[in-house]
């Protein structure tokens, strides 16, 4: 009987099938061949397994979060790009828009958008590339917070312009007497020497001699506020125009309106006079924003042809 997996060879002397013989030697080489790859194999995995210590799905995330932080490194040449259009952006913003509407410019401190407090990529801090990755998401924070800056600047700007005809009709535009009734300044806007008072003082308005009795015209749509006697003013007429505008008439000889009255640009509201602290026949005209006095230079338009003024005031 033969045994299973016995081999044979054929003798060709005797013609007869002769069992094959292992070489012992040869047998215990393959075995240790097959020990040293297997104590490699085991050793190999260890050290793996011990260092590195990753479950198949731990190494599927690792390798997500690679993908992820190449991701977030190639950003940051976008948001560069998208921050010198945001400069340019704001810059007009500041120089045209806001000035167009007669708002002040936005601090630049606010316009930096900066945040104190904890660190909030602090946790990043010692995986690969951490200082560059929180550079980035921090740039990206940054500017986030800068478009909110400046979408609330637009909103602003548009909350005015959408009362842009009323804006213009309201503010004070035109000279409160026509250029040929006016004699001449005889008191500019600013510090100056006081005639009656004797010492230097601000004066918050412009002083136009012109005779008694000269027509007196509203600059801006308003509503009265004041036409009353006041004592330095004399005979005096305030109207407030509405977005922080108001125009006072003073010296007056004489007021044609009265407290609450709806006015228009270029009405007729009085005649220049000699009342209150004066030392001569004069109009004293005066432009506050916001309670803030303004020089009336800045806001009527000088350029105005005689005929063209005409147009525009009542008598």
């Amino acid at each position: 009987m033969t045994r299973k997996n016995q081999k044979y060879h054929l003798d060709p002397n005797t013609l007869t099938f002769i069992p094959v013989q292992k070489d012992i030697k040869a047998k215990k080489r393959s075995v240790l061949k097959y020990a040293i790859v297997i104590t490699v194999l085991s050793i190999s995995g260890f050290f793996f397994l011990t260092n590195f210590r990753l479950t198949p799905h731990e190494y599927i995330l690792a390798q997500k979060n690679e993908k992820i932080t190449e991701n977030i490194l190639a950003q940051e040449s976008s948001i560069l790009s998208l921050r010198d259009s945001l400069n340019e952006i704001m810059e007009n913003d500041d120089v045209i828009y806001r000035p167009f509407a007669e708002i002040r410019p936005i601090p630049k401190d606010i316009r930096e958008a900066g945040v104190g407090g904890v660190n909030r990529y602090s946790d990043l801090a010692g995986i690969d590339n951490s200082d560059n990755i929180i550079g980035v998401l921090n740039s990206f924070d940054k500017l986030e917070r800068q478009i909110q800056v400046q979408n609330k600047s637009f909103d602003e700007v548009e909350e005015l312009v959408s009362f842009i005809d009323q804006y213009y009709a309201a503010k004070p535009g035109i000279r409160p007497i026509s250029k040929k009734d006016e004699l001449f300044i005889s008191s500019p806007y600013g510090r100056r020497f006081h005639p009656i008072y004797k010492r230097f003082k601000m004066h918050h308005g412009i002083d136009y001699a012109a005779q008694i009795g000269t027509p007196v015209y509203a600059t801006g749509k308003g509503v009265v506020k004041v036409a009353r006697y006041a004592s330095g003013y004399g005979k005096v007429i305030k109207i407030n125009h509405g977005f922080g505008y108001m125009s006072i008439y003073a010296h007056l000889n004489k007021y044609i309106v009265s407290k609450g009255d709806t006015i228009q640009r270029g009405q007729l509201i009085g005649y220049v006079g000699n009342t209150g602290i004066s030392t001569g026949p004069h109009l004293h005209y005066e432009i506050r924003k916001n309670n803030r006095t303004q020089n009336p230079l800045y806001f009527y338009i000088d350029d105005l042809k005689e005929e063209e003024y005409q147009k525009i005031v009542s008598k």
